[in-house]
Parts: structure tokens; C-alpha cells; sequence
């Protein structure tokens, strides 16, 4: 029987690492290039929701890796939806239309002095491009060789040891990402 978390074809639709995003983002090059997939940053541009996208370009990684330290910072995702068409996506966001299908949604990724969010990557469509379904099957093989890397015994996710707290992606950390991380942090804590 298969997890909920995983297709028919065994590739997980769901895949939570925790290392730090701009290795995470040189890890995936490779895939990326080999199977002509795309990485964009959803930025919000104000408080009515309208969005601008960003796309990673390999020679600017302290550009993208800005975007995480940012309030307006909202998601990235992979896709192999033509390019030229991004510019057609209106106030709901990119993954209401036709590109959920040729895409793959990534929320988390950022990372404080004392926490590490998880990277939270989602196949969105239920009928997935075979083009995007080929690296996201790709993106995680290469993924889970990464040296030193280990799987949580209790919680479904891979991580590279660190001394951070691992916290869950939150998207609603987003505009009090200091006040929910030291919430979150707090109850941590109090658990234990």
C-alpha cells in the first residue's frame, strides 16, 4: 500500500528537507537544466496581493537568496510553464490556472541565526506534466544522496544536522516572520 504522500508511480507528492536554501537551489541545478525546468520567486508586491515573479538565475544566487529575507517573500516554485506566459498570471497567484500542472510549489527555506525552516516541496496537480513529474522524480533521488544527510525517524522529513531548531514552513510566517519564529521557538520549548 502506498503512503498518502506518494503517487502510483512512487514519487512522494510531498518531500520536506531541511538544509540551508542556497545549497538546496545549487543541488537542484543540475535537474533543472537536464530536464528544462525554471525556478521563480512569488514575491508579493502589496497588501492587495498582487504578486510579481522572479526568476533564479545561476549567476545572481545573492539576489535570490535575498527574496528569503524578505517579508513580501511569499513561495517559490519549479516549472516548466513557457516563460512568456508568466507575465498573463493575474491577482490569485500562480497555481490557480493551467501552470499547476506543470509545476512544483516549494514554501519555506528560511533560515535565522538560531531556527532553519523546512523546505516543503508539493506536486500540485493531480495529472502532473510528465516533463515537471520527470525532475521533481529527479530532484529527489539527488536529494536524498547528498552526504550526511538523514531522515527523521519520527516526522516525515530530511535534514542535514544542525545545531538550528527545524521548524515547519509556515506560510502565515510572512510579514511577522521574527514574531512567529520566536512564538513557534517558545512552544518548542515548553514541550520539551
Amino acid at each position: 500500500m502506498i503512503g498518502s504522500d506518494e503517487e502510483e508511480n512512487g514519487i512522494a507528492i510531498y518531500f520536506n528537507i531541511s538544509m540551508p536554501v542556497m545549497d538546496f537551489l545549487t543541488e537542484s541545478h543540475n535537474a533543472m537544466q537536464s530536464h528544462g525546468v525554471k525556478l521563480y520567486a512569488e514575491i508579493f508586491v502589496n497588501g492587495q496581493g498582487e504578486r510579481r515573479y522572479s526568476s533564479f538565475e545561476s549567476e545572481k544566487n545573492d539576489l535570490f537568496s535575498s527574496y528569503f529575507n524578505n517579508t513580501a517573500y511569499n513561495s517559490f516554485f519549479f516549472s516548466c510553464y513557457p516563460a512568456e506566459n508568466i507575465s498573463q498570471i493575474k491577482q490569485f497567484g500562480y497555481f490557480y490556472d493551467e501552470p499547476s500542472s506543470y509545476s512544483i510549489e516549494v514554501k519555506g527555506g528560511r533560515e535565522t541565526y538560531k531556527s532553519r525552516e523546512l523546505i516543503q516541496m508539493r506536486m500540485i496537480a493531480k495529472n502532473p506534466n510528465k516533463q515537471i513529474q520527470s525532475f521533481y522524480r529527479t530532484v529527489q533521488r539527488d536529494l536524498k544522496k547528498i552526504s550526511g544527510l538523514q531522515k527523521h525517524t519520527q516526522k516525515n522529513y530530511f535534514y542535514l544536522p544542525t545545531e538550528k531548531n527545524i521548524i515547519p514552513a509556515n506560510p502565515q510566517s510572512q510579514n511577522t516572520r521574527d514574531n512567529w519564529e520566536d512564538f513557534y521557538l517558545s512552544k518548542m520549548e515548553s514541550v520539551e
